[in-house]
């Protein structure tokens, strides 16, 4: 009887312990197949303090909202170096080497998700390079007055900000 006893408890500890390496060997798989990738692209800082944080901002740029049909929170345009995550953490970061267009227009607004701010077409000439959302530059200044479209999801409307650089 006491032998049966140990038995089932040694099964039952070889299974605990069974059950928790496949999920600590989960959890490590999801964690890398979940960040794998990100250090290798190209990204921005969250807002002007992450920036200054991670030692790539370059300087706060000037804005004036043409038309609008509310708050628009916590807005602030801003160029940085560009860089890239680190190998094994977002908190990390590795500076852009290499690169023709080093500096990023960028805009910090986490205070308001709906929201979204996109270079304007007509706009996207003024920059070195760009896509819809990010200008890319060779030096850290704007050549000209960019305007950008605000689009409020909720209102299901359009505004504009022009926003310029002093030099």
């Amino acid at each position: 009887m006491m032998m049966k006893i140990k038995n089932m408890y040694l099964k039952m500890l070889v299974n605990l312990l069974i059950a928790l390496s496949i999920w600590y060997a989960y959890m490590y798989i999801s964690n890398y197949i979940g960040y794998y990738g990100s250090w290798r692209k190209r990204t921005f800082s969250t807002d002007i303090a992450d920036s200054k944080r991670r030692g790539v901002f370059a300087k706060e740029l000037n804005y004036k909202i043409d038309s609008s049909f509310g708050d628009i929170g916590n807005f602030r345009p801003f160029i940085e170096k560009g860089f890239y995550y680190g190998y094994h953490s977002i908190n990390e970061t590795r500076p852009l080497i290499g690169s023709e267009y080093p500096y990023q227009l960028y805009f910090q607004n986490n205070q308001y998700p709906d929201i979204q701010f996109f270079i304007s077409d007509s706009d996207l000439i003024k920059f070195d390079s760009a896509n819809l959302c990010w200008g890319y530059l060779r030096t850290p200044h704007l050549k000209d007055t960019v305007t950008l479209d605000i689009i409020w999801e909720k209102l299901n409307k359009r505004s504009t900000i022009k926003v310029w650089d002093d030099k």
